[in-house]
Parts: C-alpha cells; sequence; structure tokens
C-alpha cells in the first residue's frame, strides 16, 4: 500500500499530523497572502525589500547546509545588509519536524527555511510555504524551481563515488556499477543511511528487478558498510577507514580534494542528482528580510556557493551539469511511494530480504 505524503511526514519526522490538516486548512495561513512582499514584482522591488527588512532588522533560519559553509554565507548577507540572521541548523530530518510543528502548535517563529527539496515539497503539501515572485527564479535550471514557486533551489547535489587515494588505485577505480561485484572491494565499500530517494531513482533507472538483483548481489558478494551522514561519509573516506564511498553529494570531496586530503570521486552511470531548496514561510514574522534573503541565496549567493565548491543551478552551470546526463529525482514518484521504497532500501543495504518482493512496477514507473 502507497503511503499518502501526510503519512510520509508522519513516519518522516515522527509528528502527528493528522490535526496539522485543519491548522493547515486554516485561512490563518492556509492561503497565499496578496499583500506579501514576496508576490511584488515592480522595478523597485529590491529597494522596498531593503527598506522593509530594515525596519524589521532580523530574520530566523532552519537549514542542514554544512555548518560552515552556512556561516560564509549568512555572514555576507549581514555584512551586505545589516540584517541579523538567527540561524538553527541540524539535520534535514529535524529541520523539517521544527518547522512543521511549529506551525502545528500555532508558533510562527521561522522566517526562512533550507533543506533538501524533497522535505521543502512536504512543507509546500502541508501549506506552509509561502509563493514567491522573483526574478532571479529564471536564472536557474528548470529543474532547480518547484511549479508553485514555493521553494527554489540554489545548489545540486549530484550523488558521485569517493574513494581513497591511499587505497584505492586509479587501475581499480570502477567503470560501471557492475564493477562493483567484482570480490576485491569486499568489505571496502560503504553507502549513507538515509539514501532512499537515490536508491529509488538508481533501481528504476537500471530496470527496476535487475537495479534491486545488483544491489542484493553487491550485499551477499562484497558487504555494505552503513553510516549516517554525508559529512561523517567523506569524513571516515578521508582518514582511510572506508576505501570507497558508494554515495557522496560531490561538492563534499571535492571541498576536501582541494584541501589536500586524499579524495578524489568519479560519477557512475546513471548519475543521480536532486536539488536543495530555500523556502519562505507564510506566516513568517520578518517577510522583507525573508524575502530578501532568499533572492540574495539565488542571485549572489550563487557566486559564494560556487566559490565553496557546491554545484550551483544557476543556468551558467548548464554545461558542467550536461557533463554527467543527469538523472533527476522524480519528487512526486519518491513521495508516493516513501514508505515503501525506504523499508526496501534497508532491507537491501542491511542484507534483509524480506518485504523486498514485487517491486518491478513501481521501480519501472
Amino acid at each position: 500500500m502507497r503511503a499518502s505524503p501526510r503519512g510520509w511526514l508522519y513516519r518522516l519526522s515522527y509528528l502527528a499530523l493528522g490535526t496539522l490538516a485543519g491548522v493547515a486548512a486554516n485561512f490563518s495561513y492556509g492561503q497565499q497572502d496578496a499583500n506579501s512582499p514576496a508576490l511584488y514584482e515592480g522595478g523597485d522591488r529590491t529597494a522596498r525589500l531593503v527598506a522593509g527588512a530594515r525596519r524589521e532588522g532580523v530574520l530566523s533560519l532552519y537549514a542542514s547546509m554544512a555548518e560552515k559553509d552556512l556561516i560564509r554565507l549568512v555572514s555576507e548577507f549581514e555584512r551586505r545588509y545589516g540584517i541579523k540572521v538567527n540561524v538553527w541548523r541540524s539535520g534535514k530530518n529535524n529541520v523539517l519536524r521544527r518547522a512543521a510543528t511549529e506551525a502545528h502548535a500555532g508558533r510562527f517563529e521561522v522566517d526562512v527555511v533550507h533543506n533538501p527539496s524533497p522535505e521543502m515539497e512536504l512543507l509546500h503539501r502541508e501549506r506552509l510555504l509561502q509563493e514567491v515572485r522573483s526574478p532571479y527564479q529564471r536564472e536557474l535550471i528548470p529543474e532547480a524551481v518547484a511549479p508553485h514557486r514555493e521553494w527554489a533551489g540554489p545548489r545540486v547535489y549530484i550523488f558521485v563515488q569517493a574513494y581513497n587515494t591511499n587505497k584505492v588505485t586509479p587501475e581499480e577505480l570502477p567503470k560501471t556499477f557492475m564493477d562493483l561485484l567484482d570480490p576485491r572491494w569486499k568489505g571496502r565499500i560503504a553507502v549513507e543511511a538515509k539514501e532512499q530517494e537515490w536508491f529509488f531513482t538508481l533501481v528504476r533507472e537500471m530496470g527496476g528487478e535487475a537495479g534491486l538483483k545488483f544491489f542484493r548481489d553487491l550485499v551477499a558478494t562484497n558487504g555494505l558498510t552503513v553510516r549516517n551522514g554525508n559529512a561523517l561519509l567523506n569524513n571516515l573516506v578521508v582518514a582511510g577507514e572506508i576505501p570507497l564511498a558508494l554515495t557522496l553529494y560531490s561538492y563534499l570531496p571535492e571541498q576536501s580534494r582541494r584541501g589536500g586530503a586524499p579524495i578524489d570521486w568519479i560519477a557512475l552511470k546513471p548519475t543521480v542528482a536532486y536539488t536543495d531548496g530555500i523556502g519562505v514561510m507564510k506566516r513568517a514574522p520578518h517577510p522583507n528580510a525573508a524575502v530578501l534573503f532568499y533572492d540574495f541565496v539565488l542571485s549572489d549567493g550563487q557566486a559564494l556557493l560556487a566559490e565553496l565548491n557546491h554545484v550551483i543551478s544557476h543556468r551558467s552551470n548548464e554545461p558542467y551539469l550536461r557533463r554527467f546526463d543527469l538523472k533527476f529525482i522524480d519528487i512526486d514518484a519518491v513521495l508516493a511511494d516513501y514508505d515503501r521504497w525506504t523499508k526496501i532500501f534497508e532491507d537491501t543495504i542491511y542484507g534483509r530480504n524480506g518485504g523486498a518482493s514485487s517491486p518491478a512496477n513501481a521501480a519501472s514507473r
């Protein structure tokens, strides 16, 4: 049985969201505010946002971006506009949970949420996000802007395979996923524990049953070490404790490589990707500052993120992105069957084949 989007959020964030639907239907934040500065498109838009933001003086941001990069981004915004940003940073599930829990309790404390796109889409479906009509959305690749314009993604997460250059020789590097079935990889491969979306997309691209067979054969033949967190997994590769990571966002090993660490990466095909997302809450207590920060991240913030070796979603970066023939995660398909695919993913990577039967129809849609 498929899980509903609300069931997905319930299981992901451990929230009793049955009553949240009632809150979301409430006119106070269930509909778009026609007077919101997020909807203004006049030529003096930026000037009005700056003036309003300076009157407000502060904004609240919930985000899951790596702390050192988040500090750089926020500090530049504060320096430029003189607006204080109060940041609460945690993992993506915690960010989603807190934003939804506070709304459920009638506490509207956060202005902006920055999280991966599936989690942002759940906030949209709970009617918690404000549509933003920003001129900077046009400068992003199509995959980075949600059709409803309630979130947009400044970065592209490309899932790559990272390896320790002291533990893996160039001659050993796999050219296909099937090469990882070679016994030389026994006990040398790790995967991040919460990459259901990547798994779903890759299995589907590999043909459904054929993709599942590959993963089951990989676990049976060579095993998989499971670690929680991309940053942790990247650090374990750098330390040499994990010779090859099957799933890492490309910017993490790239940052480490440029810093002189013994790490590099490859992108096996099919190469899976998705974007992050930034959105303004409907009941943002500081709406001008919120929209100004949103615009900053999608405009000048792009150059700063690129400087930090993030893969940006600006159209100027399309030639680089096209090199990978990226397969973007279908967020609607992931959310429609999230519970089932989470179970299949976990059963597979931990070698528990029970409960993973008959997935081919869902995988090949």
